[in-house]
């Protein structure tokens, strides 16, 4: 059951969002103050037990409140939250179960080492398997894995595909996005009610299947959403938190960019005809398995 300061919190984040954009319409939030990035470098295993910030706090294992923002303090250019998704599951209490779980996630055991995680994003067009990097943003990674832990992407599409090509360093992006709670990856509605201040580290590279939080106008506003890229982008490196790469299923992955589209060649996010289903995805650890959706 949720304490009393977690529903003073959101609803402060959902009476803030319904001032400023009346009921249901779709307008834009007054300006807020923007979350700094936070640069998180990669632990090795020489320092995995040693890596703090200046307050002595375990920087793999921050609390949900510090790393978010809510409704009383949204980024610009984001819109009150839909009351269900569209799959019909509640956000208020999609949001109450994300927090309850958080600090059940963790990145080390209790003698100190690091836990591997792999996340499989089973869909009707098969399976994509990738490894997650909780070294390299561990913020992100626990919300990822809350989110599948709590059931939030079942259901939930493969709702655009991008194509961008980039001059200078030459680059041509194909890249999935997904987990739009309103499934059509409509601008200002990526979330469920609360923001992840970024994430960005010098040892992640934008190499071929790498997945992350998927941002639309400002790096504060990931939230829900996630990409995969199907090529190499260096553009995004330190401008984006990376949150895994896919070791098995890039052939499903590329299957499902070749959709039929609404509209074809056209540089730029395009919706698909019959956007792809993930059925559920379910996490892995080292020493465990644990399903965490589709239950």
């Amino acid at each position: 059951m949720a304490n009393k300061s977690l529903v003073k919190v959101l609803g402060s984040a959902f009476l803030f969002s319904s001032v400023v954009t009346g009921c249901g319409q779709k307008s834009t939030p007054k300006p807020a103050a923007k979350a700094e990035p936070t640069e998180v470098k990669a632990i090795t295993t020489s320092n995995q037990n040693n890596k703090k910030d200046e307050s002595g706090e375990d920087l793999l294992h921050q609390p949900f409140l510090k790393v978010v923002c809510t409704g009383e303090n949204p980024p610009e250019n984001c819109n009150r939250p839909p009351d269900v998704t569209v799959t019909n599951k509640s956000v208020f209490k999609l949001y109450e179960a994300v927090q309850a779980c958080w600090d059940d996630i963790k990145f080390k055991d209790k003698a100190g080492n690091l836990i591997d995680y792999t996340a499989i994003i089973s869909t009707d067009q098969g399976d994509i398997e990738m490894e997650l990097f909780p070294t390299q943003a561990p913020n992100h990674v626990r919300n990822f894995i809350a989110l599948a832990k709590v059931g939030y992407y079942d259901g939930l599409f493969f709702e655009e595909v991008h194509l961008e090509e980039v001059e200078e360093p030459k680059v041509k992006l194909e890249q999935l996005r997904a987990g739009c709670p309103l499934g059509t990856g409509e601008v200002g509605f990526g979330s469920i009610g609360y923001w992840l201040k970024p994430e960005f580290s010098p040892d992640t590279k934008h190499e071929a299947g790498t997945v992350g939080s998927f941002y639309e106008l400002e790096p504060e506003t990931a939230a829900c959403r996630f990409y995969m890229n199907l090529d190499s982008a260096p553009f995004m490196d330190e401008n984006y938190s990376a949150i895994g790469k896919i070791t098995k299923g890039m052939e499903v992955a590329r299957k499902i960019y070749a959709m039929p589209l609404k509209a074809e060649n056209e540089e730029g996010s395009r919706k698909p005809e019959k956007p792809v289903t993930i059925k559920k995805i379910t996490i892995q650890t080292r020493n465990s398995v644990n399903t965490v959706a589709g239950r």
